[in-house]
């Protein structure tokens, strides 16, 4: 896009916008929303749908959408139907800005679903704080999302301090590992769940024998994995998503770590581990929240978009909620003026979002912390057995936990 003196102007009108692009961009009018009579609520939908990890990104973009036909289907919010739109971050710190600042020059969207990524949620949320939109992340689960006091971010995703302990006690307590070698995507999410888990696998008394990071762009990770072989781990836990663990995990395999344990946190859980890992996915282990199924739920999520939200990710649920919080907050602020006009106070939203109370949802009763946390905080182990992810039975007692 960048370009003699007949083009001098025109480079220079191009790099003048480029500059401009980069800034924030204020919602119009801050005050409020004025949706018309006839018009729609406008809320984003923000995921990733082309690079790190589309699939989870199209599951939450759709179960999103499932939740806004519901709502829709029951007569909107004080007869005023909400219009879902999605848009792509591709999980990138970057992109995230660009796109945040793109909705936030829309004046009449009122509230976001998304981010998908910490790394790109962190980033978009300094310009949804400018604009006073609020957001709530279905899967953003690193621990820097919400602890930098922030109004407009709220999370429904459960908190990686809380999974890294658990899959630490679960791998020390009930596999019996005690040498770890832990790798990580140099990432907000990927880099924060490693470390969460390689302390309080040292706490256990257990061994960290290596904590590396490895280069997201690579296809070749032997290099890497290689020299683990002298190191002995038991098992290798990877903090990341499953574009790098669909490689890491045959290829640990090929360097002579065929029978060390291979595990890892909610961003690989997904049926494109296992399709791009093939055989060698089986006996890999991942966390994520109890397995829950809503028939009706799942049932119109495939009859809009053709596909059951368990062959894409494990958010579906988180994404409703996420959306349905949201309907909630804007349906308790929102008053209908004289003209007909639905109007929707954004500091108001902003609040009542962030003071959610004993939320009903199909993740559990939730209620926001003061910084924005609302999701509950279980997990369950699953394990790749016969080519899918099935739920391992933990022993309660085995998994006494400490978590800050």
């Amino acid at each position: 896009m960048h370009k003699r003196k007949s083009f001098r102007f025109l480079f220079l009108l191009i790099s003048v916008l480029l500059v401009v692009g980069s800034l924030p961009v204020h919602a119009q009018d801050g005050g409020q929303v004025v949706v018309k009579p006839g018009e729609k609520i406008k809320i984003a939908i923000v995921t990733d749908l082309t690079n790190v990890i589309p699939e989870f990104g199209r599951d939450i973009a759709n179960a999103a959408q499932t939740a806004a036909w519901f709502l829709n289907d029951a007569g909107g919010i004080k007869g005023f139907e909400v219009e879902m739109f999605v848009e792509d971050d591709r999980c990138s710190g970057d992109d995230a800005t660009t796109v945040a600042n793109r909705v936030v020059s829309d004046p009449q969207v009122v509230a976001v679903v998304g981010h998908i990524c910490s790394g790109a949620t962190i980033a978009a949320s300094n310009v949804y704080e400018e604009a006073r939109i609020p957001m709530m992340s279905p899967s953003a689960t690193a621990v820097e999302v919400t602890a930098r006091g922030l109004t407009v971010i709220n999370r429904a995703a459960p908190l990686d301090s809380v999974q890294g302990v658990y899959n630490a006690n679960f791998i020390y307590k009930i596999l019996g590992a005690r040498k770890m070698a832990a790798l990580h995507d140099n990432d907000t999410y990927g880099l924060g769940i490693a470390r969460a888990v390689a302390d309080e696998f040292e706490r256990l008394g257990g061994e960290v024998v290596a904590f590396e990071g490895i280069n997201v762009d690579d296809q070749d990770y032997r290099p890497v994995l290689t020299p683990l072989v002298a190191l002995a781990p038991d098992v290798i836990f990877f903090g990341g998503y499953e574009q790098q663990a669909v490689l890491l995990i045959p290829q640990k395999n090929d360097v002579g770590l065929g029978d060390v344990i291979f595990f890892g946190p909610d961003g690989i859980k997904g049926e494109a581990t296992i399709r791009g890992a093939g055989e060698a996915a089986e006996g890999v282990y991942a966390s994520f929240p109890p397995e829950l199924v809503y028939e009706e739920f799942d049932v119109k999520y495939e009859e809009l978009f053709g596909v059951k939200p368990s062959d894409l990710g494990p958010f579906h649920y988180h994404a409703a909620d996420s959306a349905n919080m949201v309907f909630a907050a804007i349906d308790a602020v929102s008053e209908v003026d004289g003209e007909g006009n639905l109007v929707i106070d954004r500091e108001a939203l902003v609040e009542a979002l962030r003071n959610t109370e004993n939320f009903e949802g199909l993740t559990g009763t939730l209620t926001c912390a003061e910084n924005g946390d609302c999701g509950a905080t279980v997990f369950a182990i699953y394990v790749v057995e016969d080519g899918e992810f099935v739920a391992v039975e933990v022993p309660e007692d085995l998994l006494e936990m400490e978590v800050e």
